[in-house]
């Protein structure tokens, strides 16, 4: 009984280890609005996500499901449920020796680096666009001082900001699916080489 109890753990471990890369994916995409949610004035309102048990800014929230529906889209709930199936036959049992342990660590290192850039490339259109309108109401309020530039900056940049979001959502999409897509390949790549 003591092997099929091992085997019990691992294969629990191998599904907790699927269901975790693909809500990395997820979380970069929360980042992604996390990123410039304070610069337009959508930091007070954040509602809470019962997964997570974390405060979550709307913008974020809007683009994590935008991100599910795309995962559903693609379908990646098959790809989840043909992970689970084929980890039975990739992954044998693993030994937890140096090797094998570095490598499951250098996998999660690159995933979490991974997470930042897809959040930073999905943000950089509207952060780049509200730095600039930023400096520009700095400028403006420099050369007329006696105008309420704080007062007229708030709705300026949440009309620029969702401006930007419509504009650049095309490419938003492209990378949600890259990033999901490299997920499942990362994640494939992960089970075909499982230290045995």
């Amino acid at each position: 009984m003591g092997y099929y109890y091992l085997l019990v753990i691992q294969h629990a471990l191998i599904g907790v280890l699927i269901g975790f890369m693909i809500s990395i994916i997820f979380t970069a995409f929360q980042l992604s609005g996390q990123y410039f949610a304070v610069q337009i004035g959508f930091g007070i309102n954040e509602v809470l996500d019962p997964m997570a048990q974390v405060s979550v800014p709307l913008i974020g929230q809007l683009k994590n499901l935008i991100g599910l529906l795309l995962f559903l889209a693609i379908s990646g709930h098959h790809f989840m449920i043909e992970a689970v199936f084929r980890s039975f036959e990739l992954a044998p049992l693993f030994g937890l020796s140096q090797a094998a342990t570095g490598g499951i660590l250098k996998l999660m290192v690159h995933s979490f680096s991974g997470m930042f850039i897809i959040a930073l490339k999905m943000a950089l259109p509207v952060v780049a666009t509200i730095f600039l309108v930023t400096v520009s109401l700095g400028v403006l309020a420099k050369v007329a001082p006696q105008m309420n530039i704080m007062m007229l900056g708030f709705p300026f940049k949440i009309i620029v900001a969702f401006a930007v979001l419509v504009i650049s959502a095309p490419l938003v999409i492209r990378i949600m699916r890259v990033a999901l897509e490299r997920g499942f390949e990362l994640l494939t790549g992960m089970l075909r080489n499982w230290p045995g």
